[in-house]
């Protein structure tokens, strides 16, 4: 890629000889929204390690079975995870314009393209998921619990996941990133990892109350992220920034 980008004949090349420079407030925009995002990410790798220390005492044919259960989920969440990075692209453009009316209608035209995509790899999965559980040799037990997880899984990212993760990308596209921080990390400690104690080890659901916990964060962070998109206080942070 450098090579390539060193052809001075190419319309996108790095100008020579090299001339470097610190551009201050190109710095703080770009920090702006990577710390914010970093630490999200951060707290979110943080909650997965200790719901996962909780779905270890649950015995090893729930361990089996979360274990699974992850791999498979992983594709029923890919198309939309696809999809959301379209969203970043593209409304970032847009509202790099200040036209807020294709920021909206991109939104909605992705939005859909992600939960028509969600509803038909899930189908998918869904109808493999008998092979897949016999290709992992899982116990009878483990395997219970995997169809329950999955099935859950499934009925919850076709209707809540699009809302819970590609919405939001509007907004850090925005550049309104510290909402979605906030919102994420409180919503992660008291829902995805207080009712994963609370379903899972208090109401004795095993490893189906771990992932219904973090169906609960899903559904949370929908509606605070809809009310948030709807109420259009995301367009003053993109303009003022």
């Amino acid at each position: 890629i450098l090579w390539m980008l060193m052809n001075q004949k190419k319309a996108v090349h790095l100008e020579l000889p090299f001339s470097f420079r610190f551009d201050k407030g190109m710095l703080k925009k770009i920090l702006g929204i990577g710390i914010p995002n970093g630490l999200e990410n951060s707290m979110f790798q943080l909650g997965k390690i200790l719901v996962l220390s909780m779905a270890s005492g649950f015995g090893t044919a729930a361990i089996a079975a979360n274990a699974v259960s992850n791999n498979i989920a992983m594709f029923q969440i890919l198309p939309g995870a696809a999809i959301g990075f379209a969203v970043l692209t593209v409304v970032s453009q847009c509202a790099g314009a200040g036209d807020f009316r294709q920021v909206r209608y991109y939104t909605g035209k992705l939005l859909k393209m992600t939960y028509g995509a969600k509803v038909l790899i899930n189908i998918l999965v869904l109808a493999a998921l008998p092979f897949l559980i016999r290709m992992y040799h899982l116990s009878p037990e483990a395997a219970h619990y995997t169809r329950e997880i999955i099935w859950y899984h499934a009925l919850c990212v076709v209707t809540i996941w699009p809302l819970s993760f590609t919405l939001p990308n509007t907004l850090r596209a925005s550049a309104d990133v510290k909402f979605p921080m906030i919102l994420a990390i409180i919503s992660m400690w008291i829902f995805r990892i207080g009712f994963s104690w609370i379903l899972g080890v208090k109401l004795e659901m095993g490893i189906l109350g771990i992932w219904v916990a973090m169906t609960i964060d899903w559904l949370f962070r929908a509606i605070c992220f809809t009310v948030r998109y709807v109420s259009g206080k995301w367009e003053k942070n993109a303009l003022t920034d």
